[in-house]
């Protein structure tokens, strides 16, 4: 998983709206782990709900900016450790949570990741995954100059899986072979043109994201100077028309460990 600064800048404004379909199933006696917090803000919100929460991250820089952004906070901790060999003895969480994760795993890191997380679930123990799948996403309008920026965000994170993109559907399908018995499944979007202010705003922060991953794209060469400008000019356009929408899907999946 590759973070920069603009990426983390967007995940921040994620939250409560991202557990939304777990949190029927959480209550003040569970203690839960989140799998790649990244900034925190979705471990924060899980713990409004919960008796402890634990985020881990890869990324020390990661893990230590969560910290000092929510220090203070009783029952609240990050650690910076790899999905595959967790610190945690057996059985130790009632729930653990992945969060735009898994989608970006080859089936080998993904078997290892979803072993490692049945062993540290108590037995019964949830898991819970929400990822993308841009074959719900609802574009208008849908240019060829948007579809580019779009495209370079999965080129960013090169991902194991060609069809990652649409991994949210077999999430429960995913999960039950490999030791869970799926309990709910859902989908839910997240929106970036409810009203012109919104559209601004996922403007504003798709250039910045755009700009911070520029270099590294055109350094990989999966991108062009003259690619990212394209892309640039694109949301602008996008933001500037009254009608335009972009609602991203989010595949939601509930399973037990068996």
């Amino acid at each position: 998983m590759q973070h920069n600064d603009a990426i983390l800048a967007f995940q921040h404004k994620l939250g409560d709206g991202s557990i939304a379909f777990l949190v029927p199933f959480l209550d003040k006696t569970m203690d839960v782990l989140d799998v790649g917090c990244g900034p925190g803000t979705i471990t924060i919100a899980l713990k409004q709900y919960t008796r402890s929460a634990v985020g881990i991250d890869i990324n020390p820089r990661v893990t230590a900016a969560a910290a000092r952004m929510h220090a203070g906070i009783d029952r609240l901790a990050f650690v910076t450790c790899t999905m595959t060999t967790l610190p945690f003895p057996d059985a130790q969480f009632d729930a653990v949570l992945f969060h735009a994760v898994l989608y970006h795993l080859d089936p080998e890191l993904l078997a290892a990741t979803l072993a490692e997380a049945r062993r540290v679930l108590k037995p019964g123990g949830l898991i819970a995954t929400r990822d993308a799948d841009t074959g719900g996403n609802i574009l208008h309008p849908e240019t060829d100059g948007l579809r580019l920026p779009l495209d370079l965000w999965m080129r960013w994170y090169e991902h194991a899986d060609s069809d990652a993109g649409r991994f949210g559907r077999r999430q429960s399908a995913m999960l039950r072979s490999h030791g869970f018995e799926p309990v709910w499944t859902g989908a839910g979007f997240v929106n970036h043109s409810a009203d012109a202010a919104t559209r601004q705003e996922a403007v504003a922060d798709a250039r910045q994201s755009l700009a911070g991953m520029a270099d590294g794209l055109i350094a990989r060469g999966l991108a062009s100077h003259d690619d990212i400008a394209r892309a640039m000019q694109a949301w602008n356009d996008w933001g500037d028309d009254p009608d335009s929408n972009y609602l991203r899907c989010r595949c939601e999946c509930v399973a037990r460990r068996t």
